[in-house]
């Protein structure tokens, strides 16, 4: 007895079917395939990114370090500039007062070199055998003359007969003339009686200062001179012979007078009338 062959569903035994599971098993496992290289290049993306990302961000840090390091350098450039202006500022703050320093070393090296050129050609305030007094200067000459031609006489020296102008100066003339009892023509005249006493210069006789002693002799009342003898002041006839004083300005440098003494200047002249 022949056997049928037992038979299942028709659809799974169908021939349609077969090749249209081939179909999709493919179709699968591309979409696996598809899938697991997606997710491969999606980390290798990601991995990429990550690398990106971390370069990045040391990039950033390498950048704020320079960043940092660009202030700082700029600050300490700054302070630097400010230093070094300071001591530029400094230095011709030093350089101006140094400056100035020099500036009047040389002016008192002139002044100094002037005053030596000065010295040089000064020979003192009065001349050789000349009294110094104060600003004036005086001299005995050793001739006696009468009044007129002891005044030509003084007159060719640079000078004057004696004209006292304060206490001082006849206190000084009296020291100077006590050594000898002769008497000595100064510049003090009257030319008539009724005229006043006059110096040479034409200022008139203090009598605070200058007193004359003794009477005037009316000899000859219209020429009357004036002389000094022991320490006094009398008048007589201008034509009568005695010795003189002459009196010019002292030649001084500086403002401030400083006067010999007496006692320096008056050993020297006084012996020149020592046998008057």
């Amino acid at each position: 007895m022949e056997r049928k062959a037992i038979q299942g569903p028709h659809l799974l035994s169908s021939r349609w079917w077969c090749p249209v599971a081939v179909d999709s098993g493919d179709s699968f496992s591309g979409f696996i395939v598809t899938v697991i290289m997606l997710t491969t290049q999606l980390s290798q993306v990601s991995d990429l990114l990550k690398k990106q990302q971390a370069n990045l961000t040391h990039q950033e840090n390498v950048l704020e370090g320079q960043l940092l390091a660009q202030k700082q350098g700029e600050k300490a450039c700054y302070e630097q500039q400010r230093e070094l202006k300071e001591t530029v500022e400094t230095l011709a703050q030093k350089l101006e007062e140094k400056s100035q320093k020099q500036a009047e070393l040389y002016q008192q090296n002139l002044n100094l070199q002037e005053a030596l050129k000065k010295a040089a050609n000064f020979s003192g305030p009065c001349p050789q055998d000349w009294l110094w007094h104060e600003k004036n200067c005086y001299f005995f000459p050793a001739d006696p003359f009468n009044w007129k031609k002891s005044q030509e006489n003084c007159l060719s020296l640079g000078a004057q007969l004696l004209k006292i102008n304060t206490t001082y100066d006849l206190e000084f003339i009296k020291q100077a003339s006590a050594h000898s009892n002769f008497p000595f023509w100064t510049g003090l005249s009257r030319r008539k009686p009724s005229y006043s006493w006059l110096w040479e210069d034409g200022s008139p006789l203090m009598p605070n200062v200058l007193r004359l002693q003794g009477a005037i002799s009316q000899r000859n009342p219209l020429d009357t001179c004036a002389y000094l003898q022991r320490g006094a002041v009398f008048a007589d006839n201008c034509i009568l012979t005695a010795y003189s004083i002459c009196q010019k300005k002292a030649t001084l440098i500086e403002s401030t007078v400083n006067s010999k003494s007496l006692e320096e200047m008056e050993e020297p002249i006084f012996e020149r009338f020592s046998g008057i």
